[in-house]
């Protein structure tokens, strides 16, 4: 399970995870101490860093990976129902400010119980990304916020996936309950994607290759 959750971050996290090393608290720890590095705010580094947390490597891993993904997801639907001209997307939009801000907020909560700091702000590359895709305007906006969400949502519900065996009840509990709620959203990410005619929408090849340079222009 350590080799494989390092691998389920979604795609715009761009957050390089490395083996959580043997049982010893400081190995266990290398994978999330090198995610939390990560963070602008040397603050919340160094909080998230020392935290004397009950967690084990992968509990940690799961907690910081999908809380700033759960934060990412909110920012990029802010942005959308700015941007976006197109009512499936803004409704989308919509429904990620409103599920995954709850989902958000009750993570937030299990890892205060535990000792964990999680970040308030986005790390330097995950801002940049949603910088880039604040700067397209009209269908290529939308094109590039809806790959994003596919991506996004299906290496979430990877994640989520291995969460729901998790060592520690409360994340496990969490990542059961939230995971059907990611899977819908991959779903109508998908079909959403279908009905503007992105490229490589769920036809089981290409998903994560998608790039900013690829977006179709207008």
């Amino acid at each position: 399970m350590k080799n494989y959750l390092k691998n389920l971050l979604p795609v715009c996290l761009l957050i390089g995870l490395q083996s959580c090393g043997n049982a010893e608290r400081n190995g266990r720890d290398e994978t999330a101490n090198e995610i939390t590095d990560s963070l602008s705010d040397t603050t919340q580094r160094a909080k998230a860093i020392n935290a004397d947390v009950d967690l084990n490597g992968d509990a940690k891993v799961f907690t910081l990976s999908a809380a700033v993904g759960g934060m990412m997801e909110v920012e990029a639907a802010g942005i959308a129902l700015k941007k976006s001209k197109n009512k499936m997307v803004k409704d989308f939009a919509t429904r990620m400010l409103k599920d995954h801000g709850f989902a958000n907020t009750e993570l937030k909560g299990i890892a205060e119980t535990k000792g964990l700091q999680l970040a308030r702000t986005l790390p330097t590359e995950m801002a940049a990304h949603l910088e880039k895709l604040n700067s397209l305007e009209d269908r290529a906006f939308d094109v590039q916020y809806m790959r994003m969400m596919i991506n996004d949502h299906e290496k979430t519900v990877q994640l989520f996936t291995e969460g729901g065996r998790l060592a520690d009840q409360e994340l496990r509990a969490f990542a059961v309950k939230t995971l059907p709620l990611i899977q819908q959203h991959y779903q109508s990410a998908v079909e959403i994607g279908k009905s503007i005619n992105i490229s490589n929408a769920n036809n089981g090849d290409d998903l994560l290759g998608i790039s900013p340079a690829k977006v179709e222009k207008k």
